[in-house]
């Protein structure tokens, strides 16, 4: 009895996951990686609208962002790419993620209108490579937010006054407290550091991570 209850639970799941992919297929590239992409139908104001990057991280795939973030991109009337970058390595080939990232933005500048800058976020893995990126690229990047960062690039040159997002959960206090160090250090670089505080201990991307991300696009946008 109990093997056969596992093997229903098996295939609930995969058939739940089979149907969520369906919901999202019309959103799928796989060229030059796979990633999923959404291009808002029409505009409220005057403009082409802003590219927002997601990355969850080597755990969670692009159908996990695009499921994540799409609602607050047609909220928000943002284009939205979630791409699977570095290949077998996953975001640990820091060299190979940045070339599927350059090929992926090449193909939709080449196709759509966008904003000249991009906006990125990322969760752990994903978080790490967003800031790397937008530090070593700001000219790139419109701002960058991250949640739930490993490790926290100690060595670049100060790239101005680069909007930076650190989204922590409130019961990781090491998490806050190294946040807020280097929310201190950055700012005295130049760079515009802020840490926000969400409920919960950080540790998965939640509603509260994609909507405080998502929401850094109207603060800039609104300056």
């Amino acid at each position: 009895m109990r093997a056969k209850a596992l093997g229903v639970v098996l295939f609930s799941s995969l058939l739940l996951a089979s149907c969520r992919a369906a919901a999202w297929r019309d959103y799928l590239r796989t060229e030059p990686v796979e990633h999923y992409f959404y291009y808002p139908p029409a505009r409220g104001v005057a403009g082409p609208p802003p590219l927002f990057v997601a990355l969850l991280g080597d755990r969670l795939g692009p159908l996990d962002c695009i499921d994540l973030f799409y609602q607050f991109a047609e909220d928000r009337q943002f284009a939205l790419v979630c791409p699977r970058l570095g290949g077998r390595e996953g975001l640990a080939d820091v060299a190979q993620a940045e070339r599927d990232l350059a090929g992926v933005l090449g193909n939709l500048y080449a196709e759509y209108v966008f904003q000249e800058q991009f906006y990125l976020t990322g969760f752990a893995e994903g978080a790490d490579f967003a800031l790397a990126y937008a530090l070593r690229y700001p000219a790139a990047v419109s701002g960058v937010s991250a949640m739930s960062i490993g490790t926290y690039p100690q060595s670049f040159v100060p790239p101005g006054p680069l909007p930076v997002q650190l989204i922590v959960g409130e019961e990781d206090e090491q998490g806050l407290a190294a946040a807020r160090d280097v929310e201190q250090v950055w700012n005295a670089l130049g760079i515009l550091v802020r840490v926000v505080e969400i409920e919960g201990d950080g540790r998965s991307p939640s509603q509260a991570f994609a909507r405080f991300a998502s929401g850094l696009i109207d603060q800039i946008e609104l300056r």
